[in-house]
């Protein structure tokens, strides 16, 4: 899980140059930008690794629904139509 995942997931803000989540109501700096890089700062990679066992036992616990396909029966009737006119047909 990168910086900005955690930073989503999290509900977190990117503000000058640093990314910060609300946690218990204290603020917390996960990641800081070094050049063009997001580095985690300790409490980040905490929480990196919390938030991806969560992420992945939340993937393992959903199912894939598929809806039942509808199927609808026709039935053809390929009969002569009786009684039209030259003019009715046109």
């Amino acid at each position: 899980m990168t910086a900005l995942e955690l930073m989503e997931r999290l509900g977190g803000e990117i503000l000058n140059n640093k990314i910060r989540v609300y946690i218990e109501g204290e603020i917390v700096i996960v990641a800081r930008l070094e050049e063009t890089e997001w580095v985690l700062t300790d409490r980040g990679i905490l929480l990196t690794n919390e938030h991806s066992n969560l992420a992945v036992a939340e993937a393992a616990t959903k199912t894939r629904k598929t809806k039942a396909q509808l199927v609808e029966s026709v039935e053809i009737v390929s009969e002569p139509v009786v009684g039209l006119t030259q003019a009715a047909a046109e």
